[in-house]
């Protein structure tokens, strides 16, 4: 039986992070980031990750992808993660609200709203501006 090819955030077009990419519960990167966890195995995290890329430029903070796709990842247990996709909000690497999906269905359009009122709510600095006002 032939293996099922290996699929990546990399095309995604934000950032991937790595187990690397994070001290213990802190993200090793300066400023307002929103970071999705995800698995590309998970169904939910699939449909999700579109919807999430489309809002970069638009939210307060970088937009991200921590690839978990790894079931061993040292991520999982970090974070607490129970369910792909879920948003975590770090301002100066300390993680301040998060958004945990939810069983069958992971995230819908209502969470990243709610994830804009969070960044806003931390004030948002240290993202670039892309998007024209």
């Amino acid at each position: 039986m032939p293996q099922e090819p290996r699929r990546s955030w990399d095309s995604a077009g934000l950032e991937v992070l790595r187990t690397s990419d994070f001290e213990a519960q802190r993200l090793k990167r300066p400023g307002t980031y929103a970071v999705c966890f995800g698995a590309t195995w998970c169904s939910p995290t699939r449909g999700f990750v579109p919807k999430f890329v489309a809002r970069n430029g638009r939210l307060p903070a970088r937009l991200a992808i921590a690839d978990i796709s790894d079931r061993e990842d040292q991520l999982w247990d970090a974070f607490r993660i129970k369910i792909t996709p879920t948003l975590v909000a770090f301002r100066e690497g300390t993680a301040l609200g998060r958004i945990d999906g939810r069983r069958f269905i992971g995230l819908r359009d209502s969470d990243l709203d709610r994830l804009a009122e969070l960044l806003s709510k931390l004030g948002g600095q240290g993202a670039p501006s892309t998007a024209s006002a």
